[in-house]
């Protein structure tokens, strides 16, 4: 398969592109999230680099199974088409999980929890396109069917410029929804209704203006219009409010300083979001050592006039083999407001693996222990991931 301008821009800005995929493959293998994205700040679409980076990742490989031809077929194509200008991708989920909270399902359950179509265009070499259609259910306050947004960068080493439909910078970017760096801990606000303060697949219309001229540094800054933001209620024993009115402007900035020396690498970083109406602060840090470990944290603090609430994550990721990689995380969060008689808060313990069974096959098995003010459990969970 021939390396098109998409894996040459890939490989080029792969040296002065923030680290804005999940934490763990980027600490991991030193490289920057453009190397196997096309999207800046990581996730969705692959980039054709990215692709064949996992094409024949697996314990097991496809023509084991008596699939061969599938393995021929994708070795012709990939995920390129066009002479490279199109790309294409996918990523479905299948979650089987029991809720902690006794009140809301506690009994085992299958549901879809992803089905996304990427696309991507490069037109030119200064302009470049994608898109996500969202094919699940739209389930919680700011989840959106599609995102997409258009690239502008007139030379390497200039400041680029992203608008469009998409999601701000906050923190560091993950594929775990449950995670409590984007929700509201607490028993109180285990409701779908009232759980995310940014939920999968938010998105907003805006505009990014992002500088990452020098390999260790990148600075964003961008302006965004409120929109689902108005849909995130926030409840206390004072009543509910939004987060903010529908027609404010929401200001976004986000720094990254990223150092290494092989084979160890660094990052640190922070990012801000709000306005008059409500700040989130997210705060950054994690070291690697290229294919054995990673460990990072990530603090984050929400203000508004109704409360505050304050979450910090921690996790260690080891890399038994290129196709195993079982992980530690630890979390705690609580919400605060002066009215409330009990604390909301929750801490969990996460156990799992990702396991690639197979190319574009990974199933990720995991026990996870909860703490809240009103229960206290300890689930198993098992995901499949089907992605291209």
């Amino acid at each position: 398969m021939l390396l098109s301008r998409w894996v040459l821009g890939a490989l080029m800005l792969s040296f002065c592109y923030p680290v804005r995929a999940i934490p763990t493959f980027t600490l991991l293998t030193g490289n920057r999230c453009i190397a196997c994205h096309v999207s800046p700040t990581g996730g969705g679409l692959r980039s054709e680099l990215g692709w064949y980076t996992m094409h024949d990742v697996g314990i097991l490989q496809w023509h084991q199974l008596g699939f061969e031809w599938l393995e021929q077929w994708w070795q012709r194509q990939g995920n390129s088409f066009w002479g490279g200008r199109l790309l294409l991708g996918v990523d479905a989920r299948l979650q089987g999980f029991q809720s902690h909270n006794p009140t809301l399902q506690p009994r085992w359950r299958l549901f879809p929890m992803q089905g996304a179509l990427h696309i991507g265009m490069q037109p030119i070499k200064a302009v470049s396109a994608e898109a996500t259609l969202n094919g699940g259910r739209l389930i919680f306050p700011g989840q959106q069917r599609w995102s997409g947004s258009i690239t502008f960068q007139p030379l390497p080493g200039l400041p680029q410029l992203r608008a469009g439909f998409f999601q701000p910078a906050v923190g560091l970017r993950y594929d775990d929804h449950t995670m409590l760096v984007r929700r509201l801990p607490g028993a109180r606000y285990d409701s779908p209704q009232e759980t995310y303060l940014l939920a999968p697949n938010f998105a907003q219309w805006g505009a990014h203006l992002q500088w990452f001229s020098l390999p260790w540094l990148s600075l964003t800054v961008g302006a965004f219009r409120a929109g689902a933001l108005a849909d995130v209620r926030l409840r206390s024993p004072t009543g509910q409010n939004s987060l903010t009115a529908a027609f404010q402007p929401v200001w976004n900035g986000h720094l990254w300083v990223a150092p290494s020396t092989t084979p160890w690498t660094f990052s640190l970083g922070a990012s801000w979001l709000g306005n008059r109406d409500f700040a989130l602060w997210n705060a950054f840090a994690g070291a690697g050592w290229i294919d054995r470990f990673a460990i990072w944290a990530e603090a984050s603090s929400l203000r508004t006039p109704v409360l505050r609430r304050r979450t910090l994550t921690a996790e260690a990721s080891f890399w038994l083999w290129n196709a195993v990689l079982p992980y530690l995380r630890v979390e705690h969060g609580v919400v605060t407001e002066p009215a409330f008689t009990t604390i909301p808060y929750t801490t969990q313990l996460a156990l799992g693996a990702q396991l690639f069974v197979l190319p574009f096959v990974e199933v990720r098995p995991e026990y996870r222990w909860a703490d809240t003010e009103a229960y206290r459990s300890g689930r198993v969970a098992v995901q499949l991931h089907v992605f291209y």
